[in-house]
Parts: C-alpha cells; sequence; structure tokens
C-alpha cells in the first residue's frame, strides 16, 4: 500500500517496489507550499476521472498509476473500497510529473497507519 511520509520538506509519497512496477511510476515529494487542501474520501472510486496510461487498473479492486484528461494529470494509489486521501495543489504550483502543464489533483492515495495531516 501506498506511504505517505511527513518529511521536514513536504510530504513523501513511497511507493513498494511491486506499486512501482505497477503504476510504473516512483515515490515523489509534495512541497508543503504546493498543497493547498487534503480530504479523506470514503469512496474513491467516483473521483476518478480519465484515461489510466500507465499504469494497472480493475474497477473497484485497483488503481495504480497516472490518469489523464484533458490538459491534466493525476496520480492515483486506491486498492478495493478503502478510504483514500485526495490533495489538491495551489493555483502557483505543478504537479510532481505535470510536465509544465496546469496544475490539478493528486487523488486518492490511501492513507498509511498513523498519519493524518491535519
Amino acid at each position: 500500500m501506498a506511504q505517505l511520509r511527513d518529511t521536514a520538506s513536504g510530504v513523501e509519497v513511497r511507493l513498494s517496489k511491486l506499486e512501482q512496477l505497477g503504476a510504473l511510476h516512483r515515490g515523489f515529494t509534495i512541497p508543503r507550499g504546493a498543497i493547498a487542501s487534503d480530504e479523506v474520501i470514503t469512496d474513491p472510486w467516483p473521483e476518478l476521472k480519465g484515461w489510466r496510461a500507465p499504469g494497472t487498473g480493475f474497477p473497484w479492486v485497483i488503481m495504480l498509476g497516472t490518469m489523464r484528461y484533458r490538459g491534466n494529470k493525476d496520480f492515483c494509489a486506491i486498492y478495493h473500497r478503502r478510504p483514500a486521501l485526495s490533495t489538491l495543489f495551489a493555483a502557483s504550483c505543478t504537479c510532481p510529473d505535470s510536465l509544465g502543464r496546469p496544475p490539478g489533483r493528486l487523488p486518492p492515495a490511501p492513507v498509511a497507519a498513523g498519519y493524518h495531516q491535519g
């Protein structure tokens, strides 16, 4: 399961080797100033939009990787119907892998045990 770790430089998203393989993505760090808001979502599946590319996905089972939609992309790590954390980036920030595209959401990544950003 993806892990979120609070560090001095921001929030670090860590993926296991198997998750890296499934998501075709490495872990990354979100700078503190880039986070506009975050919320825990009880059912993350309706929040998804766009096409998964690259990554792995089976509806209501697993969604790992990048969701792409008009002018933006989101990183996802969703498992079954578990609660997830959705983070919205500030308007002045670009997403960790946005390649200069407009800012967007880092949708549902499972909340790691004992972690709650308040």
